[in-house]
């Protein structure tokens, strides 16, 4: 496992952020702008995995043209969708349309597989966008299409196993594609589901209320009065520490679980060494198991207090960061906001670290997953425990990134 010292950590800096080519010409975006993709004209970003369309003979990209031209015949108005990610188009389309706020005319359709779960890049779309959409009270805007059957969909809550995105999808009123799929595509009972679906998202665009800002949830206690914008900015200063910590507690339990791995390692090669076998390696497998019980039952509750916390929040940060944006906030709050931004960048650069070793830490623990039954458990809850980690940062990058956008009129914040 790399050293994840809080001195290591705090020594860098820098997070992931959604660039595109600086090379690309200009004229794209012009052209973007012309072509009026405003929060008046109805858009859908088209959240799936490329393999996933391969695999099925392109069969996921026809279904979103035949989902437009549907949209078009029914209510006479153009949808346009966004299909790939790598696009300039898709970045500017998506940045303009969270930066602006979204309205009921944005949707996000995940094309749920289980290769779209194993996707990050599919994960942080589907966890970012509900951010934003939660922000406004419009959860409706995420659509999920239930394309390839997932377990965890349709399991009980309380037999579900963990996983955010699955809960974020669960929660809403996804559509059930996983017979229609395999329907040929001209047949009526397929182009009935199309139309059906076509007609879903323009009635949302018709019911959906208007996008209102959600009052923030204080962190610590009810309070009678709404907090005001300082108020805010101070309870969510006095969170940030905690946060930290709760990192650095993750970190230290992660490489506690490292030694006890290395351990048996050196058991197994002691246990070969005598002639011990399949056997011998059993028995270091049984005990590991027993050693680790501890430290992964910490690291799974860690997880999802950790997740809890910013997801809980996250609707309320977005909305206050927006709030920040706007030109007739006070001098006071501008100041309370320049601080609080600048501590959220720092927060994503020290947990940005963090978080990608935490990945590297996951993917190295997958072959020993596979190879014991005995282990298969813990080891799972740990990766379960370090995705909630990595979905978390999701969310501190996305504060990060509207924070930088945010001009609060001083050249040192920019």
């Amino acid at each position: 496992m790399p050293d994840v010292s809080t001195a290591a950590l705090k020594g860098l800096a820098g997070h992931p952020s959604c660039s595109f080519s600086e090379t690309s010409s200009d004229l794209s975006r012009v052209a973007l702008t012309f072509r009026d993709v405003t929060n008046a004209q109805p858009v859908g970003f088209w959240s799936y995995t490329h393999r996933d369309d391969h695999l099925d003979s392109g069969r996921i990209v026809r279904l979103s043209e035949r989902i437009a031209n549907a949209f078009e015949i029914v209510t006479g108005e153009p949808l346009e969708i966004f299909l790939d990610k790598k696009s300039l188009e898709w970045g500017d389309a998506w940045g303009m349309r969270l930066d602006s706020a979204l309205t009921s005319t944005t949707f996000l359709i995940p094309i749920v597989t289980p290769k779209f779960l194993m996707s990050q890049e599919c994960r942080r779309e589907v966890i970012t966008f509900a951010g934003h959409a939660a922000s406004l009270g419009l959860d409706e805007l995420l659509l999920p299409i239930h394309y390839v059957n997932v377990p965890q969909l349709t399991q009980d809550a309380e037999e579900r196993p963990a996983d955010e995105v699955v809960e974020l999808i669960s929660r809403r009123q996804w559509e059930d594609w996983r017979e229609l799929r395999l329907e040929d595509e001209d047949s009526p009972a397929y182009r009935k589901a199309v139309h059906e679906l076509a007609r879903r998202l323009a009635d949302i665009i018709d019911t959906a209320p208007p996008a209102l800002p959600v009052e923030f949830a204080p962190l610590n206690q009810a309070e009678e009065e709404p907090p005001g914008f300082i108020e805010v900015m101070a309870e969510m200063e006095e969170a940030l520490p905690a946060w930290y910590e709760t990192v650095q507690q993750f970190s230290q339990i992660i490489a506690s679980i490292g030694e006890e791995s290395n351990w048996a390692a050196t058991e197994i090669t002691a246990s070969d060494a005598r002639g011990g076998g399949f056997g011998g390696r059993m028995r270091v497998a049984e005990e590991l198991a027993t050693r680790l019980a501890e430290p992964v039952e910490q690291v799974d509750a860690l997880g999802s207090k950790y997740w809890t916390e910013l997801a809980t929040i996250d609707p309320g940060v977005i909305g206050i960061i927006r709030r920040a944006s706007e030109d007739d906030i006070a001098p006071g709050d501008r100041d309370a906001a320049r601080t609080f931004f600048k501590e959220i960048k720092e927060l994503a650069a020290v947990t940005a670290t963090t978080t990608t070793q935490l990945q590297e830490f996951s993917n190295s623990i997958e072959g020993a997953a596979q190879g014991s039954r005995q282990l298969r458990p813990q080891f799972r809850t740990i990766q379960a425990a370090v995705q909630k980690v990595i979905d978390s940062q999701t969310i501190i990058n996305e504060w990060s990134r509207m924070a930088d956008d945010v001009d609060l009129g001083d050249d040192e914040h920019q």
